[in-house]
């Protein structure tokens, strides 16, 4: 199983820093991020060679700020969000990964601006507008649930799942992230055994989304509730150093060694779990 770690954890350093970070934690895959129009893709082909790392995702960036948000009330702003979607899936398609994650709403917005039943019913259309071209690139999309603190539209596995349905596309399946998860989920084997083979991609952190081991997650029960679904995918790392801002994770000059560190160790942790965990009996 490759595990990985998501680049935008590493902030505005640039790509080929990071990809060196990355791959000197022991990492073989990398979840780049999604800002096709600042990042050419064969620049991108040539550093991911260089490291020697498998590219898994592609972290589509969904904020208000930047127009980003399935879920707005403005038609503008929805076929802005639905315009930069696409542009992440011929990235992808571009770079050979295989995946884009997506939230369904602008995170950091926290309420709705109209009925939340529009807002679903929006951010449903643009879903299903951008799995066309997903469905024609051969990429696919991952819907992640993302806790109350951080988004309000989809916060839990059950919402998502939901959100899923309503798309109704081959093309959609979800995302779990294990520090949103302990935040939303009753349990998160729970929340893993009902996604089933719906469960395309997997953020790791402890439950401060710290380092491995620096919190209280169950990780042996999470890696056996993934090996009981049969999940396929990638493992990768969104862990952050400590601080106050769930949104810029690097904030000074010690900070990018520190997500080092807990990179190092969380690799190792997690493969000797899996080890544990996935050997063959």
């Amino acid at each position: 199983m490759i595990v990985g770690a998501c680049a935008w954890t590493y902030g505005a350093a640039p790509l080929a820093e990071t990809l060196e970070r990355i791959a000197a934690a022991g990492c073989d895959g990398v979840e780049l991020p999604g800002e096709p129009d600042q990042i050419r893709s064969a620049d991108a082909r040539a550093l991911l060679a260089r490291h020697r790392l498998t590219p898994v995702a592609l972290t589509a960036s969904c904020s208000a700020e930047a127009r980003r948000d399935l879920a707005h009330p403005d038609p503008a702003v929805r076929r802005d969000a639905v315009a930069y979607v696409v542009r992440c899936l011929g990235f992808a398609a571009e770079c050979g990964i295989p995946l884009v994650q997506i939230l369904p709403s602008a995170e950091t917005r926290l309420a709705p601006l109209a009925a939340r039943e529009d807002e679903w019913r929006w951010s449903v259309e643009g879903v299903r507008a951008a799995a066309r071209e997903a469905e024609r690139l051969g990429v696919r999309l991952a819907v992640e649930p993302v806790n109350r603190y951080e988004a309000y539209l989809v916060t839990s596995m059950e919402a998502a799942l939901a959100y899923l349905d309503a798309a109704a596309s081959p093309w959609v399946g979800a995302t779990l992230d294990l520090f949103h998860a302990n935040i939303e989920e009753p349990t998160i084997p729970g929340a893993i055994r009902a996604a089933g083979p719906r469960l395309w991609h997997v953020h790791v952190a402890d439950t401060n989304r710290e380092g491995l081991g620096r919190g209280h997650l169950d990780l042996d029960g999470c890696l056996g509730a993934l090996r009981g679904v049969g999940y396929a995918g990638a493992l990768v790392l969104e862990v952050v150093p400590p601080g106050p801002d769930p949104f810029r994770p690097i904030t000074d000059e010690r900070s990018a060694a520190i997500l080092d560190g807990f990179l190092r160790d969380s690799v190792t942790r997690l493969r000797a779990a899996l080890l544990r965990r996935w050997a063959p009996a």
